[in-house]
Parts: structure tokens; sequence; C-alpha cells
């Protein structure tokens, strides 16, 4: 399994240079080759790809925020090639709408452009597929014509479930690829062998330092062989040194334990690989229980590679919100955002033991709960499985990574089930990553993905930050060298509270926060704790800490008043509720208790707005759905600070 692929022997793909000028169907006329060249001062010119070379990146020891996109499909994932994309656009195109590009649909006319271009991205194209795909779309190859080729790229949902179907019982489609069996011989994974390095050198064809960092990734499209419950996780490389193609979840019985191990063996030396959990909402009760995805109990060593390979989680996207749910061990009046699911029935049986046929919302499967119980976990083996930091991404199927606007999202396909009719309105735009990172470059930045300096947004680019000490001064918050001394004499999110120093009786956390000057206003910031208390269980409590109109939080409560901010749904304008444009504060936990083990985490919160189905209704004439509500608030999520008493 072991061994990297020399650069010089790589399959040949178009640089950067050749793909600007490739004619790809949905790109800016202008960038075709032969075309009239943009003019100096258009947007098109600033973010048209560059000939080579990138500019020097520039260096903070404090570090930026940079936005991104860690989950994102193209035409090479089965699901975005058969009904996601009509265009059938490649990673190329991604990559293009990535850095700013505006993309046109089939009559010419711009389908969409981001507001300001990602910092960092990945193409995350499905690993269970990606040979099945290119077989059928190659015109030269002798298996476009079978009958399940023509179906997929005619759109049949059909053909797609059979296709998945197999997948979902460790078999590959024998039309299409000579064989039930996975393994070498077998036509779909030699073809997925024989692309995965041209998903590599597309990735690093548009790897820019300093203004554009892209990774090479794919999707580990794993489900559990007895309850169906999603165990997909997004797996990415660091450089340039990649292993070749190891094989995909359907070959390795859909195990993530199995995906880890082949991290371990197959990516030594200057290699270094890290996966993010996703769409954990659609666990079934599996995909972040406390024992192995097999039902075998935990071990320290399992739990160790655990988090070694996984130390993010994907907390938002478009297929709904795994933070926490009402209900579900949780009482937060903030949790009933963007849920897809109902709460399952606590009367059967969870999905690991074969129960609960249809999706619903299990407590175990939402990251809040999921720290909670790596608190307890940790007492137990002395390693925590859950430690995670947070990201959030689109997990877009248009080549259309980064879209997360709510006034212009129409949708996460197209056809029957997409934009014009939006099949669910329970989906929504989905959200960002960030990070704090000391420039735009894949070590900078996947060094803070491994240290877990991160935060997730809705969509919005709200900036937060996050440091936690025993020593860090009480007006911190409004200092200007906040966050040199938060450095200094803390940690940032994603760290782990050294001992208690200075006679603190408890840490004190400081947060910062500055809106999206194209979103609303910010409403308040929270701090999330989460305890392990061996006498009563794993327990939560949510902390409003910095309200809008500068007046504290109830002392009783813990909650802001009310700011009266409220939205027209004639036309979406907002009204009352001032809102801020920055909030920050320093907070000491009143019930901090040294004996027991904690997290900390920040939710900041916008004044409402009008949801997606709201503007899509208002644009079209419609009616507003009644399954979903018509406005809501955006929000950002930092990683958590973790705190463990002295010689646990």
């Amino acid at each position: 399994m072991g061994g990297m692929i020399p650069r010089r022997t790589r399959f040949p793909f178009p640089g950067r240079a050749t793909l600007a000028a490739g004619c790809l169907p949905l790109v800016l006329a202008a960038a075709c080759a032969g075309s009239a060249p943009e003019p100096e001062d258009s947007p098109a010119a600033e973010t048209a790809a560059p000939a080579g070379g990138g500019v020097a990146p520039e260096h903070n020891p404090l570090r930026n925020a940079y936005f991104g996109d860690l989950h994102a499909h193209s035409s090479w994932s089965l699901d975005a090639w058969t009904f996601g994309d009509p265009m059938q656009n490649d990673p190329s195109v991604a990559y293009r709408y990535g850095r700013g590009e505006p993309i046109l649909d089939a009559d010419g006319n711009v389908r969409g452009r981001l507001a300001a271009p990602l910092d960092f991205m990945a193409v995350t194209d499905h690993d269970n597929w990606l040979g099945e795909v290119q077989l059928c779309q190659d015109p030269e190859g002798s298996i476009r014509d079978v009958a399940m080729c023509r179906e997929l790229e005619a759109g049949s949902i059909q053909a797609f479930f059979r296709l998945r179907s197999s997948s979902l019982q460790g078999l590959r489609y024998p039309e299409l690829c000579g064989s039930a069996e996975p393994g070498p011989d077998n036509r779909c994974d030699q073809r997925a062998a024989h692309q995965w390095p041209m998903v590599q050198e597309m990735a690093d064809a548009w790897y820019e330092p300093g203004v554009f960092t892209t990774f090479t990734a794919f999707e580990y499209s794993a489900v559990h062989p007895a309850s169906g419950g999603w165990l997909h996780r997004n797996v990415f490389f660091r450089g340039e040194d990649i292993p070749p193609w190891g094989g995909a979840a359907l070959g390795w019985n859909h195990s993530p334990e199995r995906l880890w191990e082949w991290m371990d063996e197959a990516c030594t030396g200057n290699c270094d690989v890290i996966a993010i959990p996703h769409n954990t909402n659609y666990g079934l009760g599996a995909v972040l229980a406390s024992n192995n995805s097999d039902g075998t109990p935990f071990t320290a060593e399992g739990i160790e590679q655990r988090i070694r390979r996984e130390p993010l989680i994907e907390i938002h996207q478009v297929k709904g919100n795994s933070e926490c749910a009402t209900g579900l061990l949780t009482s937060d009046e903030e949790c009933n955002f963007e849920q897809l699911f109902e709460a399952c029935d606590p009367d059967t049986p969870p999905a690991s033991a074969g129960g609960r046929p249809v999706f619903c919302n299990d407590p175990s499967d939402l990251v809040r709960n999921a720290l909670k119980t790596g608190l307890e976990v940790e007492a137990e083996h002395g390693v925590n499985p859950f430690k995670y930091g947070i990201i959030g991404s689109t997990d877009d199927h248009r080549s259309m990574p980064g879209s997360a606007d709510e006034e212009t999202w129409e949708g996460d396909f197209f056809g029957e089930i997409g934009a014009t009719t939006p099949g669910t309105p329970l989906n929504n735009p989905g959200g960002l990553a960030a990070v704090w990172a000391e420039e735009n470059t894949r070590d900078s930045i996947f060094d803070a993905l491994r240290r877990r300096e991160t935060f997730a947004t809705s969509g919005p680019r709200i900036r937060v930050r996050f440091f936690g000490g025993w020593s860090l001064p009480a007006d911190l918050h409004a200092r200007p060298d906040l966050v040199e001394e938060g450095y200094r004499s803390g940690v940032p999110m994603g760290g782990d509270l050294p001992a208690a120093s200075g006679g603190a009786d408890a840490p004190r956390f400081v947060v910062w926060a500055t809106r999206d000057a194209n979103s609303a206003a910010l409403q308040k910031l929270q701090i999330v704790k989460g305890w392990d208390d061996p006498a009563g269980g794993a327990a939560e409590r949510v902390y409003d800490v910095a309200c809008d109109d500068g007046r504290p939080p109830d002392p009783a409560t813990h909650r802001c008043a009310d700011n009266g901010a409220q939205v027209d749904l004639a036309d979406c304008s907002t009204t009352g509720g001032a809102g801020a444009a920055e909030l920050s504060a320093a907070w000491t936990d009143p019930e901090f208790d040294p004996s027991l083990r904690a997290f900390y985490y920040v939710r900041v919160l916008e004044n409402p707005t009008c949801r997606w189905t709201t503007w899509h209704a208002m644009r079209n004439g419609g009616e507003l759905p009644d399954n979903v509500p018509p406005v809501i608030k955006e929000r950002a999520w930092s990683s958590p600070i973790w705190y463990t008493p002295e010689g646990d």
C-alpha cells in the first residue's frame, strides 16, 4: 500500500495555463483561447487563473482568518453527474468558481458567482463510483454505450439507486465493472486508480500560494452495513506527497477503522493526511457511538488512531445542521436550526442494532452530545475519541463551492429535484470552513486544521476569536493587544487549558467576533459549556456573554434580552434590533469545578434574516413552505477549548 507516486510519473494533466484557456462549457467565455481579454479593472480580470508563479505569501504570526469550502463535488461524483450538474463540469470548473469566476448556464447566462472568492477549497468527489463515472464519461471507451451509463447520463434516479445499492452491499455493478467483486483486477477499480493522479494534478494546477490554496481530497462514502447510517468523511492530503489509490469504502466493508489503517500505512514520510466526518445527522446512532463501527469496544490504541486521523468534524452543510437538537439531551432553544429530521422514537432500537429503518435524529449523532460523550470515554480510556475541532462546508453538487448565500441559493441539485422546484425545502445553502493561519498556503492552513484552530459559519463570513487561560486580563476583550496577549497567556480555540496557575480559581475566556459586512448585524455571543460529572453524568449549559445593546445578560437566566429584530416577509427587509458590527467579552465560568472535565465553545448569532426558501418564493411568486421557518439566525461556531483536571 505504501509508496508515493513520483511527480515525474504521474499521469499528465493540463497545467494552470492550459486550464485557463480550455473552453469548458460553463467558464466565462473570455477565458477561452482566442477570446478578447478582460479589461484590467474588471472583476473577471482580478480572478482569472494566473499563468503561474503566484505571489509571496504574507506571513502574519498572529494569524489571519481564511474562509474556504472543504466539501464540494464535480461531475466526477456519481450523484453530481447524474442529477446534480446538467453541464457536467469537472473539478477545474469548481476551482475556477471557488477563485471567484462566474459560471454560466446552458443559455450562456451567468448562473452564479461568489460575492468574494474563497481562500482555500477542495473538491471531494466520491470514492465508490469514481471509476464507474469515468468509464461512462469516456467518449473513446467501450463502456459508454452500456445501458447503465446511458441511464445515468440521462439523469435516471432509478439507475443511480441501483448502482448505489450494489455499493452498499460491497459489490461492483458487473455490467460496468466486469465483475461484482472489487479489487485490482476490476476495471472500475483500475479506472479509479488511473484517475486518482488526475485528481491530484487538478488540485495542484490551481494552487497559488498566498492567493488560493487547494488540497487533494476525496470523499470516503461509507455506510454502516447493519443500519444504513452514514459514516461519510472527507479525506485531505497536506501537499504533493500522496500515496497511490488505496481503494474505496465498498471494498473496505464501509469501515472507518479500515480507512484509518490505510492512512497510517500508506501515508508515510512527508505525506500527511486527515479525515473529517460529516452529516453525522444521518448517522442513525452509529457514526458517533461510544464503540467501534462493528460494535466492538473502544481501545485506547484505536481511539488514539482515530483522533490522530480525525481532528475535526463538519457541523453544518446543505443536508442539515449537526450541532444539537432541542429535546435531545438539551433544552437549548437555538438548537432548532436547520434540522432535517425529527427525533428518533426512543422505543425503537438504535440503527446499529438493526432498528430505525428511516433517518431520524439520534442523540449520539449530534456534535455537542459527542463532545460530552468524549469526556466520559476519556475518563475510562485516558483518550478522548471525540476531541473535534469544528468546520462547516457546503457539500455542493454543482461545481459551485462556497455558494452558501441564502438570497441567491437555488438548491443543491437540478432538474426534477433541483433549482426550479427545490427537491426539499428542508435543505439549506450550507456553510463555510474557516481557519486562523499565518498565511494562505497548504502547510499553514493544514497546520491550522491539525491543531483545530478552526471555526464554522452557516454561510456569512463572521470572524470569531476565542482564547482561554488562567491569567488572561479581565479587560483583554477591549484591548488592542487582545490577540497577542491571548496567544502569550492563553490557548486559542482547539487547544487544551494547561494546569491552573497564578492562584486562579477558574479559567477566563475571551471572545471577539465581527460581522460580515454583507450579512446581518450580530445579535449576541454565547459560550456553550459541557462537562462530565461522575455523580450526575454529562451535562451542559449555554451562557450569553455579550449582547448587542451593550447591556449584561440577565444574571439569573444567563440570557440577553430580546432585541426586537424582525423581518418583513414581503420584501425581506429588517427592522428593530440595532445589532452590532463587533462584539467581545471576557467571561469566567461562575460554576467551574476544577475536579470535572469540561469543554467550552463559542456560538455567534446574527439578527434574523430571510431563509433561502423565503427569498425563492419572493422571486418566483410561490407560496412559503409550511415545514420550515421563514426566517433564520445565521451563526458561527468556534472549535472548543478543553479542560482536564490536573493528574487525569
